[in-house]
């Protein structure tokens, strides 16, 4: 599918405004070096954004390049994973499986964060989604970067 070159200039800045959000939020947490309450929340609402980050560029290339968003029971998942996926002659795959199995724990936390009370967040599981979250958060701008290079 040939774009022009105004709608695919339109496309990469705001897949790089979402970058330039995740690194803003990589600037965040590293704020947070407490573990109160307070902190907790703190960090859980930075994980909660960064996922909705990763997912809005998801949903802006299923619509705009690939032509359409499947808003099935599971579509969150379902779009994740769509991002592994060469669709030939319309984009190359946009994320690695590896990297899609990591951003799938952040979907879950996302979920589980727009569900629970903040003081009811477990340090266990959110310390471990903290401490990955540079070397996701990178390795997921390094990944869309290249998408983008390949526009």
């Amino acid at each position: 599918m040939r774009r022009n070159e105004s709608e695919k200039n339109e496309i990469i800045s705001f897949l790089e405004e979402e970058l330039s959000n995740i690194t803003r939020l990589l600037d965040e947490i590293s704020e947070c070096k407490d573990n109160s309450r307070v902190y907790r929340r703190a960090k859980g609402s930075i994980l909660h954004d960064f996922y909705n980050a990763c997912e809005r560029i998801f949903e802006t290339i299923a619509r705009r390049i690939n032509g359409g968003l499947s808003l099935t029971q599971q579509w969150h998942k379902n779009l994740l994973y769509q991002m592994t996926i060469e669709i030939k002659g319309v984009r190359p795959a946009v994320l690695s499986k590896t990297l899609a199995a990591e951003l799938d724990e952040y979907l879950a936390f996302r979920h589980l964060f727009r569900n629970i009370y903040g003081f009811e967040l477990e340090s266990k599981r959110l310390d471990k989604l903290v401490e990955k979250f540079a070397k996701t958060a990178k390795s997921f701008q390094q990944e869309i970067q290249g998408f983008i290079d390949k526009l």
